[in-house]
């Protein structure tokens, strides 16, 4: 990774910020972590000091962070852009990634936050595509998609876990799902960011 991370934080709460902050030193590697809150201020901060990776409410008094993704997706494409956010709404969080977000943090679970950045900064590779992979990276959701080896168990009741690599997601027992089909049948149930077994780094021997 570049020394220092150049981040952009886009967050009208102090206390969150200060969350953020802290949550980051975990990263072990030094970082600027510059604060806006407004349009003006980021596209400032993006003409005059590129992100490395932006981390983003979704919503500012102000200011959308829909509309700030909007903006930065104008010009830099595959600029990192995680949502961190104090919602869990089901469909938000599906048109964070439908929109191009690279990934989402749930704030009350705020321990993600270190992986998506690592993850958002690991250098892009060139994979052949499988029966099992989307063609293409919106969200293919009511494809039928073929049954993968079950990586985990989950205990967990009510809870969607999504895997943001690979844009598939799996139910409480651990089968494939189509998102928004779950979703309409399951009003009360909480979406999980979680890398799935398929999408992790192998295991060193």
């Amino acid at each position: 990774m570049k020394t220092p991370l150049n981040i952009l934080l886009l967050e009208d709460s102090e206390a969150d910020a200060k969350l953020v902050a802290h949550e980051l030193e975990k990263l072990g590697h030094p970082f600027r972590l510059a604060r806006v809150q407004s349009e003006a201020e980021l596209r400032h901060e993006l003409d005059i000091h590129r992100p490395d990776v932006i981390l983003s409410d979704h919503g500012l008094p102000a200011f959308s962070g829909f509309t700030a993704l909007a903006i930065v997706r104008q010009t830099e494409p595959t600029l990192p852009f995680i949502f961190v956010s104090g919602s869990n709404d089901q469909q938000m969080v599906v048109d964070m990634y439908d929109r191009g977000a690279t990934d989402y943090v749930f704030k009350h679970d705020i321990h993600g936050l270190v992986p998506a950045v690592r993850h958002a900064l690991e250098p892009p590779t060139e994979e052949p595509k499988t029966e099992t992979q989307l063609p293409h990276p919106e969200l293919e959701l009511e494809l039928p998609a073929p049954a993968l080896p079950q990586p985990f168990t989950f205990s967990s009741q009510g809870h969607l876990h999504f895997c943001p690599k690979c844009r598939r997601a799996w139910d409480d027992a651990g089968q494939l799902v189509g998102m928004e089909k779950y979703l309409s049948d399951h009003f009360e149930t909480a979406i999980l960011r979680q890398i799935c077994a398929a999408c992790s780094p192998p295991m060193p021997y």
